[in-house]
């Protein structure tokens, strides 16, 4: 609850401001102004000043507080320490019955105006004046209200207030150390109630994280047995064909082991050539599940540890970095970026499909490098498809023909079934100039012929669902 306005009479009674000389000003948080206060007789003394808060006040302080400046507000404070700290307070008045207060500064024959109005809402404000009431600084800048440098200000007159009281303290405190004592123990108790938020929603992302790694672990045991899968493609290669009718079994020799032989499982509906792709197939997706998991694990793990580290830094925050955590907001005002586009996974390498103009020219200005690969039906109009090059690494052609049927995939030539497409390194485009959003002309292309290859599409899709 703020002062009112007989509160703030009352403590200006108590205060020494005039005579008081300001040697040092501090911001404190969004709200909060601190000020270090010499007095002939009273000697060094601080103030502090809190406006736009649900807790504005001004009080004289037992102790100071610690410096927390807040750098989204250096403004004011720059202009204070540059034009008020050295100024003598020469006169106090208090609007009547009002929460608004002035103090009358001299500073090296300059008289300035520091008008404090402990006001709920948007009135509330310090505001640095000349003689004149022309306004040098302000801690809020409110242009709809004509309250920015170089405006005048109007010290408006208000509609009587209702009767106040002064509220109840003990009678052995100045009212200035009760409201610091009040105003503190409500600051703890806000700080708690801030500290359990952050806890529940701590627990809540990081169990989260916890599950995501623990299914990733999962897929990563399931799939790790993918070279079974080939070398059993490997050994029925070596049975002649064709396979008895209603065979559902075949024995081979394992060169693998000296005198061994090994029962392998086979689909009766198909032939052995089909079986044998089978086998292939199967290693080709675990394998590629495998290598994504482990990539997956490590990001996780890592995401899991800067999130524990976040959160115990944020726990030794401020007040107002908490509350702006807690609503969504980065600490530092920063807005993740929302991502563009699909992400899809080829073995090792990532693959990057834009589905229309917007996307595609996001994807070109923001996530792609030279030396990644762009994909485009030749033909028809259709979305931008780009592998990540990895250093080192060359792009297979399995990994090729992944991207190439995206490319067929999300473009107007997929009914047709198969289509030629364009493919170079995105170094090699040339933007058209005045050309539509995305338009570009690719230089030392290269062609490769696709057919929409179903069973292709559907392990990229399953792939990309399992992330």
């Amino acid at each position: 609850m703020s002062l009112n306005w007989r509160e703030i009479e009352l403590i200006l009674s108590e205060l020494p401001l005039e005579e008081s000389v300001i040697q040092k000003t501090y911001q404190i948080g969004f709200n909060g102004l601190l000020f270090e206060l010499y007095h002939p007789q009273e000697r060094a003394w601080p103030l502090y000043i809190e406006v736009g808060s649900r807790s504005s006040r001004l009080h004289r302080l037992s102790q100071t507080i610690r410096d927390q400046k807040n750098p989204k507000l250096q403004r004011f404070i720059q202009f204070l320490r540059a034009n008020i700290e050295g100024a003598k307070i020469v006169g106090v008045e208090q609007l009547p019955e009002d929460r608004l207060i002035t103090l009358k500064l001299k500073r090296r024959g300059e008289s300035l105006n520091l008008i404090i109005r402990l006001y709920s809402g948007a009135k509330a404000n310090v505001i640095v004046c000349d003689a004149n009431y022309k306004i040098l600084e302000l801690l809020f800048r409110r242009p709809n209200q004509n309250e920015m440098a170089g405006e005048y200000l109007i010290l408006e007159k208000r509609a009587p207030l209702t009767s106040f009281e002064v509220r109840e303290h003990p009678k052995d405190l100045s009212f200035n150390q009760f409201i610091e004592e009040y105003y503190q123990s409500s600051l703890i108790e806000e700080r708690e109630d801030l500290l359990k938020k952050l806890a529940k929603v701590k627990d809540e992302e990081l169990t989260t994280l916890n599950n995501r790694l623990r299914q990733n672990e999962e897929r990563l045991k399931k799939s790790s047995d993918y070279d079974s899968y080939r070398h059993s493609g490997d050994l029925l290669s070596s049975v002649s064909p064709p396979l008895a009718r209603d065979q559902g079994w075949v024995e081979v020799a394992d060169w693998l082991q000296e005198g061994a032989k090994v029962t392998i499982s086979v689909d009766p509906s198909l032939s052995l050539g089909e079986n044998i792709a089978n086998y292939y197939r199967n290693y080709s997706r675990l394998k590629a599940t495998y290598e994504k998991s482990l990539e997956n694990g490590e990001a996780l793990q890592k995401l899991l540890d800067q999130k524990q580290a976040y959160y115990e830094q944020l726990a030794n925050s401020s007040d107002e970095i908490l509350k702006e955590a807690l609503k969504g907001d980065s600490p530092k005002g920063v807005t993740p970026e929302k991502q563009v586009g699909l992400t899809f996974k080829s073995g090792i390498f990532t693959i990057l499909v834009g589905r229309n103009a917007q996307e595609n020219e996001a994807l070109l200005r923001r996530a792609v490098r030279g030396n990644d690969w762009w994909l485009h039906t030749r033909d028809y109009s259709g979305g931008y498809v780009f592998i990540k090059s990895i250093r080192g690494k060359s792009i297979p052609l399995e990994t090729l023909l992944d991207g190439g049927n995206l490319a067929l995939h999300y473009s107007k030539g997929r009914s047709g079934g198969s289509g030629d497409l364009y493919y170079t390194q995105v170094k090699y485009l040339k933007r058209v100039k005045g050309g539509k959003v995305g338009l570009v002309l690719p230089m030392q292309a290269k062609n490769i012929t696709i057919r929409l290859d179903q069973e292709r599409l559907r392990r990229l899709f399953s792939e990309s669902e399992e992330e």
